[in-house]
């Protein structure tokens, strides 16, 4: 048994590492999404480069694999825990796909579908928090940095076991590690800001 969940676990991060906006992109447009803009392959950059339509296609793939790896462990095993560590693997999957060469997006769209099943309420005041700031600032970084801190605080404070904590704060580690170049940005004053124009 504990062969399978490790199984299990391993293959949802190849489900993570499959990129929405590399395959789209580069189905649509014979383009490699990390050639252009910020070289991310993630919701914004596509938004930026290829406009709402591919952003949204991108945006909704990347969330499914979040929902998909979390469901996957915690129905096949009836476990919470196995269900957290699919997700999280998916999230690791996307940022760090193998068979992209390791470089991905930076897990945000994937981390939101995983929190979605497996973490509703916590995950409904994060995103509550993170549009407002993205309506108001109009950076998505800066939405999504905040988002997932006021997530990991909202599970701690929800009262929520150390396991969950632990792993939500990992997730939150991630994702501002990955942002790392936005937050030297938004610091500067030079982060762009997002248009929907297109």
């Amino acid at each position: 048994m504990v062969v399978f969940k490790i199984i299990v676990v391993i293959a949802s991060y190849f489900i993570g590492s499959l990129s929405p906006a590399i395959v789209l992109c580069k189905a649509k447009y014979g383009v490699d999404i990390r050639t252009l803009g910020s070289g991310n392959a993630g919701t914004t950059n596509v938004l930026r480069n290829y406009g709402k339509k591919m952003a949204v296609a991108t945006l909704l793939l990347d969330i499914l694999k979040g929902i998909v790896c979390y469901l996957a462990g915690y129905l096949i095993f009836s476990s919470y825990e196995i269900g957290l560590a699919c997700g999280l693997a998916a999230v690791l999957g996307h940022i760090f796909p193998i068979y992209y060469r390791f470089k991905g997006g930076k897990g945000v769209a994937t981390t939101l579908g995983l929190c979605i099943v497996a973490v509703p309420k916590a995950a409904l005041v994060a995103v509550i928090v993170a549009v407002i700031i993205m309506a108001v600032s109009r950076r998505i970084s800066l939405g999504s940095l905040l988002g997932v801190l006021i997530f990991t605080i909202t599970v701690a404070v929800m009262g929520y076991d150390i396991f969950v904590i632990i792993w939500a704060l990992i997730i939150t580690v991630i994702i501002w590690v990955k942002h790392r170049g936005n937050i030297k940005r938004l610091l500067s004053g030079t982060e762009p800001k997002f248009s929907l124009k297109k």
